[in-house]
């Protein structure tokens, strides 16, 4: 009977809440609150916590709006369901802010008060919301390649200029505000075979792409222009050609492989030389999956910043599985913003660990490799915006 109480609240709740979304939806689009964040002060430096307190504030502010409507008691014993929940059906957003204080306690804790106006509607034609979010992702870099056939013309990166399926994309997304690595210089070293393999999926010629050209977003793919079949016997007769030009394209995060958003467009033009015609296509098509792709990266990037994301870090060198367990434990209490760790893979030492965090992988690295972990050492070898490397050592001691 308890248990039917309990899954007969949350569905009240649930329901509760998507009926005050649409409440509030259908008013006020924007709410201004005033927000705490803390954040770590860890060797004495206060800028870098500075840094953590206003992401916190900022991501507090946006609960505020969007987390009040929910029963705390409810949110602890079924938190993953009912944050899925209320996220699905938020698009709430930080669109402007005002530092108004910045406090730093006892020299280990900083604070930072902030007033914020959070806005309720979507995000993709705001950009100065667009560039804070992007700014709050660490301005991830993008990297377009596509391999694209217009009639009977295949362009392949044999070149260092881009085809037009490319060149629209990278157009679309910088008027956004998205940031690019210079073509012209990873064109130079990038191998016509490792672009191919990237391009028919293959991941780890998408991780050597993303480590030489330094992007943290591979958006890849295939664009095709051809003449279309029949058509009206007017448009023949005329001597006009009907194209057609169809795109599938995919946004990878470089450094794990992780597919963020995908989209498959077609759109159609009319030309008396098919190879132009097929261009129009393509530009056209372009617009639309650039669009499409914007879209579901923001909103992506959006849950990332706002209620936590998941990299990976991988584990080498660890003493024993026992120890594993007991590291595992660790993170959880040593390190902000690890809300769960899960194992995915241990052998020979090394381990496999996908973390749930409020935080990016920068955050992550500093306190693993500035806080006291003992009895274990831990080095931080290398990272990424998604993905961490470190040693586990066993600290020895004198006997």
């Amino acid at each position: 009977m308890a248990r039917l109480t309990k899954i007969i609240t949350l569905v009240w709740v649930l329901f509760g809440s998507a009926a005050l979304l649409a409440q509030t939806g259908a008013g006020q689009e924007e709410q201004e609150v005033v927000a705490k964040g803390l954040g770590a002060i860890i060797g004495g430096d206060q800028a870098k916590a500075a840094d953590d307190a206003l992401a916190s504030a900022l991501r507090s502010a946006v609960e505020q709006v969007v987390g009040t409507m929910v029963q705390s008691n409810v949110l602890v014993e079924n938190y993953q369901v009912v944050e899925d929940q209320i996220y699905s059906r938020t698009q709430g957003y930080v669109k402007s802010y005002q530092v108004l204080s910045q406090t730093p306690r006892d020299n280990t804790i900083m604070e930072v008060t902030v007033r914020a106006i959070v806005k309720k509607s979507n995000l993709e034609n705001d950009l100065n919301a667009i560039g804070l979010l992007i700014q709050q992702k660490n301005k991830p870099r993008i990297m377009v390649l596509v391999d694209e056939k217009n009639m009977d013309l295949h362009y392949y990166y044999d070149h260092y200029d881009l085809n037009t399926t490319a060149n629209q994309l990278t157009n679309k997304f910088l008027e956004k505000g998205f940031t690019f690595v210079d073509k012209d210089v990873v064109l130079r070293k990038l191998q016509r075979e490792s672009v191919q393999a990237a391009l028919e999926g293959d991941t780890k010629s998408a991780e050597s792409i993303a480590r030489e050209s330094g992007a943290e977003v591979l958006i890849m793919g295939k664009a095709v222009a051809k003449e279309a079949s029949g058509g009206p016997a007017v448009l023949r007769q005329s001597g006009m050609v009907s194209c057609q030009a169809t795109l599938n394209l995919r946004a990878v995060r470089a450094d794990d492989g992780t597919i963020i958003a995908v989209t498959s467009q077609q759109a159609p033009a009319v030309h008396v030389d098919n190879v132009t015609g097929g261009t129009q296509a393509l530009i056209k098509a372009a617009d639309l999956a650039a669009n499409d792709l914007t879209t579901k990266i923001l909103k992506v990037w959006q849950q990332d910043v706002y209620s936590g994301t998941t990299i990976q870090m991988r584990v080498m060198e660890v003493p024993s599985f026992a120890d594993l367990s007991k590291f595992r434990e660790m993170l959880k209490t040593h390190v902000r913003g690890v809300q769960n760790v899960y194992q995915r893979e241990y052998s020979g030492g090394t381990a496999l660990l996908d973390l749930d965090v409020r935080a990016n992988a920068s955050q992550v690295a500093d306190e693993l490799g500035r806080k006291d972990f003992s009895p274990y050492r831990v080095q931080v070898v290398n990272f990424s915006q998604n993905y961490l490397v470190i040693k586990l050592n066993l600290i020895q001691t004198e006997q």
